[in-house]
């Protein structure tokens, strides 16, 4: 995270968050598909529709504070190592999407990952020493009170928390499936790589 030195970099890394949020709701809602086993698919699912969630209300906060937005590279930069996470997992998930099968053990793992920096990324704007000091221009300027965006922030985070317990369930069914399964049918099958290949791109908004 960069230091947010006024109300336009803060903004502009609001907008950013909700874009990688879109984009985490694209990675779980393709897993999701994907999964054969119903509980696991429908738990992935419920990953999706809060990162999904998560990106509305991100972007409600961007768009109460400015129309301006910042570029899909100044993300990047912006928040770098998650940034990166999300696209190295998108560009993984793209590469196997030919494949009939996916080890999900070792993918869980950096799924966990992600979903730890995610909330580490969180933990770290509700404690930055300067959100306070503009706390009262953003008020002045937008008539938004940093409370409520805290309270959402706070929310969020612990949302991330929940996913990764969901993430250790996940991995649990589909081992316990893997090994009742004597016929190596595959438990996470890549059935829809069309789908996948429209779903991955990075861009939850069109750039200015």
């Amino acid at each position: 995270m960069k230091g947010l030195n006024g109300p336009k970099a803060f903004a502009d890394y609001i907008h950013c968050l909700s874009i990688l949020e879109n984009n985490t709701a694209q990675l779980y809602h393709a897993l999701s598909d994907w999964t054969v086993s119903p509980l696991a698919k429908s738990l992935l699912l419920n990953i999706a529709l809060d990162s999904a969630k998560h990106s509305t209300l991100l972007k409600g906060i961007s768009d109460s504070l400015t129309t301006s937005k910042t570029n899909l590279k100044e993300c990047a930069k912006n928040l770098g190592e998650v940034w990166r996470l999300v696209d190295a997992l998108s560009e993984e998930l793209t590469k196997k999407r030919n494949s009939s099968k996916l080890d999900f053990s070792q993918l869980a793992d950096k799924l966990t990952n992600l979903e730890s920096e995610l909330g580490e990324e969180y933990h770290i704007f509700v404690q930055m020493k300067n959100l306070e000091a503009l706390s009262k221009e953003i008020n002045q300027l937008y008539n938004v009170e940093i409370g409520t965006i805290r309270k959402i922030i706070n929310s969020i985070i612990k949302d991330e928390d929940h996913h990764r317990e969901l993430l250790s369930t996940i991995r649990r069914l589909l081992e316990q499936g893997k090994s009742r399964n004597n016929d190596n049918t595959p438990i996470v099958n890549f059935q829809s790589p069309d789908s996948w290949t429209q779903s991955s791109k990075i861009a939850a908004y069109e750039e200015p």
